[in-house]
């Protein structure tokens, strides 16, 4: 398998790991007619070194978790559903307007606040909407406060972060970095890091997101055709914050805005999840197994209409931030007991056992009839329940 399969399969998760190692600058992001990143070769520069298939998180995805548990944790899995840990926290920002704003508390953006405060990292990679072009995903390196407080909260749409390696190689002597990832992301980049010592020299902080699934961007663009927004009249958008467990926030060029709460059908309660990647319900890790700190909402788990976080550290460093973040009192953070974890949804994927697909069933069910009695033309209603389908039997095949 190698990357040209991997697109020409349809099996690419769009993480980006292979545009930012290619060393001949051979490869290149582009859209496809799914809405989703996949990477486009240029034959003429390729050289076949086979950089891009070692590094893609889609291949050799056995080995890929025995290998790299070795080389991060220096052992083999401890438990195959939480992976390597620590220790477990629910937590959320002591500054209350990012803990607000912020998709769960705030923690992620003030975990990066806090090392880059302290001098531990000199930037970190992260991701905001572009504002030439507010629809459309924009990873950077931010290397201020203001900057990472830009990036804050979740983006909803396909996100090729790992374009970005391409940056840290060739940044100066001695800089050292954060990286902010999906668990594709973090996956790629660890494999990346197997290979080029300078990645692994210079990335000294990974922190990793809970992950269920990435949506097209053609789901934002159903959302803004069923509104009658045109793209060219969106000023901006935000995907989550106002509380939690937030809202979709579209601003217009007009100053008016549109607010869809997180559960709304035409969002995260019916609609949204029919423009699932598929590839994503054949993922190993929904739980970021290999960052030194894993964060995610805590569905389930704890209600909070402030914003809290669940917090996983994994290394000892990982842990070791969390524990100076919150002596400094940027975060507040409770202790929790694993037995816990098992209520959260996204724990519950990673189980893959038969009561977590009966439960799925029951979920899509819910989506079946929110979808069958909303206000859409019958055409469109086809289209979803078709595209919910094909995420259900792919969720069946990876059990």
């Amino acid at each position: 398998m190698n990357i040209k399969n991997i697109v020409k399969k349809r099996l690419c998760c769009g993480c980006g790991t292979c545009i930012g190692i290619c060393p001949a600058d051979a490869l290149k992001m582009e859209i496809n007619e799914k809405g989703f990143y996949i990477p486009e070769i240029n034959e003429k520069k390729c050289t076949d070194c086979s950089i891009c298939s070692k590094v893609c998180p889609q291949i050799n995805k056995t080995n890929n978790f025995d290998e790299l548990n070795k080389f991060v944790f220096g052992k083999t899995l401890k438990d195959k559903v939480l992976g390597n840990y620590i220790n477990f926290y629910t937590g959320h920002s002591t500054d209350e307007n990012l803990r607000f704003e912020a998709s769960s508390g705030g923690v992620v953006t003030q975990l990066l606040v806090t090392v880059l405060e302290k001098g531990i990292i000199d930037g970190a990679l992260v991701t905001r909407m572009k504002k030439d072009d507010p629809l459309i995903s924009e990873p950077f390196i931010a290397r201020t406060k203001d900057e990472i407080i830009s990036a804050m909260s979740s983006k909803y749409c396909p996100v090729p972060a790992n374009v970005m390696l391409k940056e840290i190689i060739k940044s100066k002597k001695n800089e050292k970095f954060a990286v902010v990832g999906l668990p594709c992301h973090i996956i790629g980049i660890r494999k990346a890091e197997m290979i080029n010592k300078k990645l692994q020299e210079k990335i000294v902080l990974f922190i990793g997101i809970f992950c269920t699934c990435n949506i097209s961007f053609f789901g934002t663009d159903f959302i803004l055709k069923y509104k009658g927004v045109k793209k060219e009249n969106v000023k901006s958008i935000r995907y989550r914050g106002n509380g939690w467990p937030g809202c979709m926030q579209i601003e217009k060029n007009n100053g008016r805005n549109i607010i869809l709460p997180h559960f709304s059908v035409l969002y995260f309660g019916a609609i949204f999840p029919c423009f699932t990647n598929i590839n994503c319900k054949k993922c190993n890790d929904h739980i970021s197994f290999f960052s030194d700190i894993s964060i995610g909402d805590p569905w389930g788990i704890k209600k909070d209409p402030k914003g809290s976080s669940l917090l996983i550290s994994r290394t000892v460093f990982g842990e070791q931030i969390i524990k100076i973040s919150s002596n400094l009192n940027h975060i507040e953070i409770k202790d929790m007991k694993k037995d816990v974890l098992f209520i959260h949804p996204t724990i519950k994927m990673q189980q893959k056992s038969h009561n977590f697909f009966i439960s799925t069933i029951k979920e899509f069910g819910f989506y079946f009839y929110s979808i069958l009695f909303s206000n859409i033309s019958f055409k469109t209603k086809i289209l979803l329940l078709f595209n919910l389908l094909e995420v259900i039997i792919n969720y069946r095949m990876r059990l």
